[in-house]
């Protein structure tokens, strides 16, 4: 049922990059015959393009672009297509005298200017009725500022010998109480992970499992930067388990003293690998919950 599923979508994603190649076509043929027809007979070709392309980007759903990224590919060259050869057509009606910026800009202030007072309403609902929010969280828009600093030029001094000094570990302290900016988030993943790993005897949780959320991919990622903080302190071990996928467990405080160079794990975190494990370890609920302030 699944493979029947998948072929359709498949088929349905050619069809529309198909459509979208046409439609691509189209617009290039209207270019070529800019100069030789009217701006009138232009506008109207072109926004049969623009409402073809507004059909197909209605078909399908966010799931089937995500694993069709050339469809997405085709749908932005076009838009952009349609963006250069719309100003193509306001440059030329401009040099015939049929549009300029100032005619324009009379007909935004007649249509805004009511009794005296600015009324943006009628442009308002029409950018809300077309306006669609990105779901994004904090974790991924970056979390440092970069500020260039002015180089000072310092004379140069003689090279000192020095003396080698013994190596010495900074002194451990307790990193899971952190009040630096996102600490607050780290701070309830850890606690949370304590808690679970305790109460589950000691013993390691699956690694995705544990940051997998059936229901939001975004979580999900969200929490796979939690957990990798937390490994990157020294708070928490991965390791491989009995089923050949990577395990989490509270570090010990006696080996997180013996090692002395740590070690880099990848691991695969996409849409297809969180529905395998969804599957294999038959998830239903994300055991990490992070509540979402206003300002994610």
């Amino acid at each position: 049922m699944n493979s029947t599923a998948d072929e359709l979508n498949c088929t349905q994603a050619l069809d529309r990059k198909q459509r979208l190649k046409d439609l691509i076509d189209t617009n290039r043929e209207i270019q070529t015959r800019l100069t030789e027809q009217s701006i009138e007979e232009t506008l109207n070709q072109l926004s049969r393009v623009v409402k073809s392309s507004d059909l197909i980007h209605g078909e399908g759903n966010v799931t089937d672009r995500a694993e069709h990224t050339s469809e997405v590919m085709r749908d932005a060259q076009l838009l952009k297509m349609n963006h250069e050869l719309m100003s193509k057509v306001f440059q030329q009606s401009s040099l015939m005298g049929a549009f300029s910026e100032q005619i324009y800009q009379n007909a935004i202030r007649q249509t805004v200017a009511t009794q005296g007072e600015d009324n943006w309403k009628p442009f308002t609902e029409i950018a809300c009725a077309i306006a669609r929010m990105a779901r994004a969280k904090s974790t991924m828009l970056g979390a440092y500022r970069v500020e260039v600093k002015e180089r000072v030029t310092k004379e140069r001094q003689p090279r000192k010998r020095n003396e080698q000094a013994e190596e010495k570990r900074p002194e451990n302290i307790d990193k899971l109480q952190r009040k630096d900016k996102g600490a607050n988030k780290l701070n309830i993943v850890g606690n949370q992970l304590r808690q679970m790993l305790n109460s589950n005897g000691g013993r390691a949780i699956p690694y995705y499992k544990l940051i997998i959320d059936p229901k939001n991919f975004m979580n999900t990622v969200e929490n796979a930067f939690q957990i990798a903080f937390l490994a990157r302190d020294n708070l928490i071990a991965i390791e491989t388990g009995e089923d050949n996928y990577p395990h989490v467990r509270l570090a010990h405080s006696d080996e997180v003293k013996a090692v002395k160079e740590t070690t880099q794990a990848i691991c695969t975190l996409n849409l297809e690998k969180c529905r395998e494990m969804i599957l294999f370890y038959d998830i239903k609920q994300p055991m990490l919950t992070i509540e979402s302030n206003e300002n994610d």
